[in-house]
């Protein structure tokens, strides 16, 4: 899988770009780095961007369950973008249960995702 991350301190949001099948390793390579943000910010935004999406290791499930556990509480706002069409029904019913504050917005909304979590 291809996987980015930039971290914006001055409007406490991480954003990460994940495209194709999700391993174990990729999980490490975002989950450090996000978790390291959290510590240093408690409070933070969160903007997914999924290009492509093939599954993932299941071997990680229940790492990223624990992992999500610990990490939905310092979120408070959460921009999820994508063109593909199952991730908005999904994202909605993940937010009904979740106190972030959730949105979804197409791949050519991305900077209306951006300007939403910088004004929040």
């Amino acid at each position: 899988m291809a996987t980015s991350y930039r971290a914006i301190p001055e409007t406490k949001t991480f954003e990460f770009t994940v495209s194709g099948k999700i391993t174990s390793e990729d999980f490490d390579a975002l989950s450090e780095p996000l978790e390291a943000f959290v510590k240093e910010h408690d409070k933070i935004r969160l903007l997914e961007i999924i290009e492509d999406f093939h599954g993932f290791d299941p071997m990680m499930l229940w790492k990223g369950i624990k992992y999500d556990i610990r990490l939905i509480p310092h979120i408070t706002h959460c921009a999820v973008v994508s063109d593909m069409g199952w991730i908005s029904p999904l994202t909605k019913a993940a937010g009904a249960v979740m106190s972030t504050k959730l949105r979804t917005f197409d791949l050519e909304e991305l900077d209306a995702a951006r300007a939403w979590l910088a004004e929040a």
